[in-house]
């Protein structure tokens, strides 16, 4: 996904932006992102300039680079685990006994 960096931000505008991406329990990045897709649509011939990809595109985009992580996972190698590991039954039961006993109960 493409990066955009603003330099020399006014601090109000930047105070506004924190002040709403608090408010709509958002990072600051997600709020700048949300206000210029905002700002986008409401000029006029705004979408019509440069078109941006629909949300079905970025569905499939995103499930393509899903499919191609996961296509990468599959190729390396398998990893042998020892007759003796422990199970994640084990491993957990072991961590929440420690925890328990460090807390002295």
């Amino acid at each position: 996904m493409p990066a955009l960096q603003i330099r020399d931000l006014p601090q109000g505008t930047y105070d506004a932006l924190k002040w709403r991406a608090e408010r709509e329990h958002r990072s600051l990045a997600q709020e700048a992102t949300v206000a210029i897709e905002e700002h986008l649509r409401l000029v006029p011939g705004g979408a019509a300039r440069e078109r941006a990809l629909t949300e079905e595109e970025e569905r499939q985009a995103r499930i393509a680079r899903r499919e191609a992580l996961f296509a990468e996972i599959r190729a390396l190698p398998k990893v042998e685990m020892p007759d003796d590991f422990p199970s994640v039954v084990e491993i957990i039961r072991d961590g929440r006994e420690e925890r328990l006993a460090h807390l002295g109960c």
